[in-house]
């Protein structure tokens, strides 16, 4: 059996099919807890000072480059990678669809240790 036969798809959630994630269009349908996928645009990555344990920051929006997304008005959520200094593909503009559970930390939504897959964006 090749992968040529069998490819390989990118599948985010869990193997268990019975779990549900709810599927959002936008951050405006965003729960204050549950099991989320959505695709949106990091807008944003932060790093963890040297002398901290390693963490990284990322703020996903669904459009980039708008004045309500530059004022920090829009609807977002932060992914947090924990133990992680970098993670492969996670950098400002990039297109990533994610799931994985939502709480709030400090009013802000956010998932730690999300799945995720970086999507190609076809320029025309």
């Amino acid at each position: 059996m090749s992968l040529r036969e069998n490819p390989i798809t990118p599948q985010l959630g869990p193997a268990d099919p019975t779990v549900d994630y709810l599927c959002l269009e936008n951050l405006d349908q965003l729960p204050v807890k549950g099991r989320v996928k959505h695709m949106g645009y990091v807008q944003s990555v932060s790093y963890s000072p040297p002398n901290q344990p390693p963490l990284l920051k990322a703020v996903v929006v669904d459009k980039l480059g708008s004045e309500a997304a530059r004022q920090g008005t829009v609807a977002h959520v932060r992914l947090v990678f924990m133990g992680q200094k970098s993670v492969p593909g996670i950098k400002p503009g990039v297109k990533v669809e994610y799931s994985g559970m939502v709480a709030p930390v400090d009013q802000v939504p956010t998932i730690f240790n999300p799945r995720y897959v970086i999507v190609p964006v076809v320029r025309g």
